[in-house]
C-alpha cells in the first residue's frame, strides 16, 4: 500500500470517481481543496482505495484485495486510531464504503480494536427545482445575511462556537472559507440564530449543512435559511448541491425536501468513537432507538463501567433501558442521572415506561436527596 502525495492525486482519481459523485469532500481532497489522505495498492493500476478526509473516510475498488486490507490495517492502528489524524479535534472514525462487499474486510481490520462499530443508515439528497420564496418563508422578526468578512468581524466572541469549528476545522482558518467556502445565517437582531454553511466546495460542486440555535427551533428559520443558501449557490454557478443526513434524522430531511432537494440514495457507515465511554454511549443510544433494550443495557452499562464521571444522559438512558425492562434497578440509575445533574423533571413524569415507578418513594423528585436518604 501506498500513502499518495498531493502531486500524485490526479492519477487515481478515476479509482474514486465513483464515491466522489455523491461526496464532494472525495473530489475536494484529490484536488487539494481540502486536506486529507490518499492510499492506494499500486499507483500505475490501482485496484483498492482509502481516502481520508476531515469529515471521514472512504474505501473503494476492490475489497478481497489481502494485502492491501492488512497494510490498511496496520496503517490504522498507525495513525487514525493512535491519535494522527486529519482533523484532530475530530471525536470518530467514521467509514463509508463504496460496497456492502467491504463489510467483512472492515470487520479484519478493525476486529481486534476494543470494541464493535456502530452502524449508521443515512440519505444523499441533491437538490432539483426551488419549491419555495426564502424571502416569503422568512418568519417576521428575522432577517438573512451572508456570513462575510464583515458580519464574522462583528459577530466577534458572539459567534456560535459550531460556526468558528466550522470555520477552523473544515476551512483550516477564516481567510480560506472567505475565498473558497460560503455561508448564509438568519438573525434576531444580533444574534445568530440559524446558519447553513457550506461543507466542501470545488469547481461547480458543493455541500452545505444547517443548524439552527435551540432557542430559535420550530420557526421555519432553517427552511428561508437552506432556500437563501440554494439560491446564492444556483447564482454562483454551482451545478451540484449534496446534502446529507441521518435516515432518522427527519426533521433535516424534511427542511431538503421543502426546499427542493430530492433523496439520491440511502447508505450505510461505520462509525469507531475513540473514547470508549462514549463508544459504548452511542452503541446504547443505537440499540435504544431500535428498541432493542437488553442490548441497550448492556452497552450502556459498559459505558458507565468504563467512564471515570459517567453523564447524566448515560445514567438516564440506562434507566429508561431498564424500564423498559421491567428492573427495579431503573430507579437506581434515575437516582444518579440526577447527581450527575439531570433537571427535566417534565420529561420524567411523561415518559410511560416510568408509569409503575412513580409512586415508589425512592422515585426522583424535584429538591429530594434520594442518593442518601
Amino acid at each position: 500500500m501506498i500513502r499518495l502525495k498531493p502531486n500524485q492525486y490526479a492519477q487515481v482519481a478515476p479509482l474514486f470517481a465513483q464515491m466522489g459523485e455523491w461526496n464532494v469532500y472525495v473530489t475536494a481532497v484529490l484536488h487539494q481543496t481540502s486536506p486529507g489522505r490518499v492510499y492506494v495498492d499500486n499507483l500505475d493500476a490501482p485496484q483498492s482505495g482509502f481516502l481520508v478526509s476531515i469529515d471521514r473516510s472512504y474505501l473503494v475498488g476492490n475489497p478481497r484485495n489481502a494485502a492491501f486490507n492488512a497494510a490498511l490495517r496496520d496503517e490504522l492502528h498507525a495513525t487514525l486510531l493512535a491519535g494522527d489524524r486529519v482533523n484532530p479535534a475530530d471525536p470518530e472514525l467514521v467509514l463509508s464504503v463504496a460496497s456492502p462487499q467491504w463489510e467483512p474486510a472492515l470487520a479484519d481490520m478493525l476486529g481486534d480494536w476494543h470494541w464493535p462499530p456502530i452502524w449508521g443508515r443515512n440519505q444523499h439528497f441533491t437538490f432539483g427545482q426551488p419549491q419555495l420564496n426564502w424571502q416569503t418563508a422568512l418568519p417576521a422578526g428575522y432577517t438573512i445575511a451572508r456570513l462575510d468578512a464583515n458580519l464574522l468581524q462583528a459577530q466577534g466572541k458572539n459567534l456560535p462556537q459550531t460556526i468558528a469549528d466550522s470555520i477552523r476545522i473544515g476551512w483550516q482558518n477564516e481567510a480560506n472559507f472567505l475565498q473558497h467556502g460560503f455561508g448564509f445565517v438568519a438573525l434576531h437582531g444580533e444574534e445568530i440564530a440559524c446558519w447553513c454553511l457550506a461543507d466542501a466546495t470545488v469547481a461547480d460542486r458543493c455541500e452545505i449543512g444547517i443548524e439552527t440555535a435551540v432557542s430559535h427551533r420550530n420557526r421555519g428559520l432553517a427552511t428561508a435559511v437552506t432556500a437563501a443558501t440554494v439560491e446564492f449557490c444556483q447564482n454562483n454557478g454551482f451545478r451540484h448541491i449534496g446534502w446529507h443526513c441521518e435516515a432518522n434524522n427527519y426533521a433535516s430531511s424534511r427542511t431538503a425536501e421543502k426546499v427542493g432537494f430530492v433523496q439520491e440514495r440511502a447508505y450505510s457507515d461505520y462509525t469507531f468513537v475513540y473514547d470508549e465511554p462514549r463508544h459504548y454511549a452511542e452503541l446504547g443510544r443505537f440499540f435504544f432507538k431500535a428498541q432493542l433494550y437488553e442490548e441497550a443495557a448492556d452497552m450502556l452499562e459498559i459505558a458507565i463501567e468504563t467512564d471515570e464521571a459517567p453523564p447524566a444522559y448515560v445514567y438516564f438512558l440506562t434507566a429508561r433501558a431498564m424500564a423498559h425492562l421491567q428492573e427495579p434497578v431503573a430507579i437506581e440509575y434515575l437516582q444518579e442521572a440526577v447527581a450527575a445533574g439531570f433537571k427535566d423533571w417534565q420529561l420524567l413524569q411523561t415518559l410511560p415506561e416510568f408509569a409503575p415507578y412513580r409512586d415508589d418513594p425512592a422515585f426522583p423528585a424535584p429538591g429530594v436527596d434520594t442518593l442518601n436518604e
